[in-house]
C-alpha cells in the first residue's frame, strides 16, 4: 500500500528533507554516506508541502541534513503556516539558532515545536562530537531565544559512551534551562556511527541502570510524560515499557530532497529484526526488535525482562505514580502555556485560553479542552491559579497576577 492509499490519522506527521547538507560533522551520524551537496529546490520543497496538506497531514517537520542551513527554510515554514498547518517542525543541531534574528525570522515565520539535538551538555564534549567548535554555546543560545519568544523547545540526548552514564544529569542541565521534553536516542549504527562505533558504541544492556535513574528523575519531578526513547526496544526499560517510540506506529511520511516517499514504519521495521530472546516476549506483534546492524556489533543479548511474557495491555497501560514536588516548580508543557496565558491576570473560559493558546506555540496540545482541565487542575493543586464554574463553562485566573 502507498502511503497516498493510507488512512491519514490526526497525529501523522510529514517530514519534508530539505537537504542532506550540514554544518557539523557529527561522529555519530547516522547519515555519514550521503550526498552532502543535495539540496531541494524550493519548487520540490512547496510541492511536498501542498501535497501533505491534499493528503490529509496537519503536523509538517523540516528536516535534513540541517534544515537551517537550507537557504528556503523560512520560506518554507511561512509557506506551511500560510496553508493553514497548526504543528511545523525543525529538527536541527541548533548551531545557526545561535542568531537571535534568525530565531526571530523563524518565529514568526510560524514555528511551533523546534526539536534539539544535543551530545553531550558539557560544551568542549558536545562540541568535540559535534565536530563543530562553539556548536554547543550557539545552540544554547537559540534555545533560550526561542523559550523567550514562546516557541515550543525540546531536545534529543545521542546517547554515547561518553554520556550515557551521565544521563540523569544532562537532563538536570535542560530542565534549568526550561526544556521539559526530551527524546533519548539511540544511535542507528550506520554512516559515521558504524565507522566510529568503537569509539562511540555501548551496549543497550549498560544503558538500562542509567535509564531507569533518567526515568526516576522525571517522575520525581512530575514530568512522567515529558521523556521518551528512540531506538530502545521496550525490553530494556523494564516497568516502563510504554516508553519505547516504535512499540506504536510512526505515523510519518518522509520526503526526500528529490521528493521520494518513504513510510517511516516500514523502513524501521526492515532494518530490525526479532532475536531468540523475543521468542516469549508479549511485546513481540508491536515491537520489531533489534537493529540488524546493532547485532552485527554487540550480538543478539536482550534482558531478561524481554524473554518473559509480559502482556500486551497490562505494559501498555501501566500507570507509574507521578510525584508533584511544589518545591521544585516544575511544570509540564501545557500546564507552563496556561500559566502564560493566565499571566495578564484576567479571567478566562477554557474557550478563552484555547484560543489564546495557538497563538502561543509552548505546549501540545492548543485545541484540545481536555488538556486544559488536566493542565489547571494541576495548577490549582500547586496553589498557583483558582477556578470557577458558571453556567456550564469553567473559568481560570492566577491567584496573584505576576
Amino acid at each position: 500500500m502507498s502511503d497516498t492509499d493510507r488512512k491519514i490519522s490526526s497525529n501523522a506527521c510529514y517530514e519534508v528533507m530539505l537537504n542532506y547538507t550540514c554544518n557539523a560533522r557529527c561522529m555519530f551520524c547516522s547519515q555519514g554516506n550521503f550526498d552532502k551537496e543535495r539540496l531541494a529546490s524550493f519548487n520540490q520543497t512547496a510541492k511536498s508541502i501542498y501535497l501533505a496538506w491534499q493528503q490529509g497531514y496537519r503536523r509538517i517537520g523540516f528536516t535534513g541534513g540541517d534544515p537551517l542551513v537550507s537557504p528556503d527554510i523560512i520560506k518554507a515554514v511561512s509557506l506551511a503556516k500560510k496553508i493553514g498547518f497548526p504543528f511545523i517542525r525543525v529538527q536541527t543541531n541548533g548551531i545557526r539558532l545561535g542568531d537571535r534574528n534568525f530565531c526571530r525570522k523563524l518565529a514568526a515565520a510560524g514555528l511551533t515545536l523546534c526539536k534539539f539535538s544535543f551530545a553531550s551538555d558539557i560544551p568542549e564534549e558536545h562540541d568535540r562530537l559535534m565536530g563543530h567548535k562553539g556548536a554547543f554555546e550557539k545552540s544554547v543560545s537559540g534555545l533560550k531565544t526561542l523559550r523567550a519568544l514562546k516557541v515550543r523547545v525540546s531536545v534529543n540526548f545521542l546517547i554515547t559512551k561518553y554520556t550515557y552514564f551521565r544521563l540523569a544529569d544532562m537532563l538536570r542541565t535542560f530542565l534549568a534551562m526550561g526544556v521539559r521534553s526530551f527524546i533519548i536516542v539511540y544511535p542507528l549504527y550506520t554512516g559515521s556511527m558504524l565507522k566510529n562505533h568503537e569509539k562511540l558504541g555501548i551496549p543497550l544492556e549498560a544503558c538500562t541502570e542509567p535509564f531507569a535513574e533518567a526515568l526516576e528523575l522525571m517522575e520525581s519531578i512530575g514530568l512522567k510524560d515529558g521523556i521518551l526513547f528512540l531506538n530502545v526496544p521496550a525490553c530494556f526499560l523494564k516497568g516502563r515499557e510504554s516508553l519505547s517510540i516504535g512499540l506504536n506506529p510512526f505515523n510519518t511520511v518522509v520526503s526526500d530532497p528529490d521528493g521520494k516517499r518513504t513510510v517511516l514504519d516500514e523502513t524501521a521495521a526492515a532494518a530490525r529484526k526479532h532475536v531468540p530472546g523475543c521468542k516469549k516476549c508479549g511485546l513481540k506483534e508491536k515491537c520489531a526488535g533489534l537493529e540488524r546492524s546493532y547485532i552485527e556489533i554487540f550480538g543478539d543479548y536482550v534482558p531478561p525482562s524481554g524473554i518473559k511474557p509480559v502482556g500486551n495491555t497490562a505494559v501498555l497501560k501501566q500507570d507509574i505514580p507521578t510525584v508533584r514536588n511544589r518545591k521544585t516548580g516544575f511544570l509540564n508543557e501545557n500546564e507552563e502555556c496556561l500559566f502564560e496565558i493566565l499571566k495578564d491576570g484576567t479571567e478566562k473560559s477554557t474557550a478563552e485560553v484555547i484560543a489564546a493558546a495557538e497563538k502561543i506555540p509552548l505546549c501540545r496540545d492548543c485545541t484540545d479542552g481536555n488538556s486544559v482541565m488536566n493542565a489547571g487542575t494541576v495548577l490549582e493543586k500547586k496553589g498557583l491559579i483558582e477556578r470557577r464554574f458558571f453556567k456550564g463553562k469553567y473559568y481560570w485566573k492566577l491567584k496573584q497576577p505576576v
